[in-house]
């Protein structure tokens, strides 16, 4: 399996060529462009994701690359049978407000990403899918709510938890899209 960058390295070296997408919203995108078509040309997701960028730059081609193992290894871990598939996120020991911020901004991409990908508003879809997808609308306004103190209104533990809950929701939610939208690809193997 190709390597599956962490989102760090990716999100720094996407804030340092002033990409359109952050890591999260970009990892949206293209899983939800392989929703919509079941592949997708790197070049092409590159440039819903970097914009217009001066050719010969060498943190270019470092963004590129690093672009080029989490197309691979998407494609790779969403046709896995054993639905080994995870969202580019950050991780657990990070402050739940940046989580939830990428988690919406992920699915913010997904979005974008099915629209890139030719479903537009109003296009017939299963009905799981299209309910997933109103799902991950409201996630995508996600905000973590903080009293006028700055305190968080809920207990930490709870606030985990449900995080936790709507991740694995949207994780498996992709795949579903994915396998109702796009039966054949799913099916087959990867060599």
């Amino acid at each position: 399996m190709s390597q599956f960058p962490e989102i760090t390295e990716l999100e720094e070296l996407l804030y340092r060529i002033d990409a359109n997408m952050g890591a999260a919203d970009a990892h949206g995108a293209l899983c939800g462009m392989f929703c919509a078509r079941g592949t997708i040309e790197l070049s092409e997701w590159v440039d819903h994701v970097i914009g217009e960028q001066e050719q010969g730059n060498e943190l270019l081609h470092d963004v590129v690359h690093k672009m080029s193992d989490l197309h691979q290894s998407t494609l790779e871990m969403m046709n896995d049978p054993t639905g080994d598939f995870k969202l580019l996120l950050m991780d657990d020991d990070d402050p739940l407000p940046e989580r939830v911020e990428a988690l919406a901004s992920w699915c913010q991409g997904f979005i974008y990403g099915l629209a890139a990908g030719g479903i537009q508003e109003g296009s017939e879809l299963p009905e799981d899918t299209a309910e997933l997808l109103k799902d991950m609308v409201e996630i995508s306004r996600a905000g973590h709510d903080v009293d006028d103190a700055g305190v968080e209104e809920s207990d930490d533990n709870d606030d985990e938890a449900a995080y936790m809950e709507i991740e694995e929701y949207v994780r498996m939610g992709v795949l579903l899209i994915y396998e109702e939208l796009q039966p054949l690809q799913s099916t087959q193997t990867i060599h």
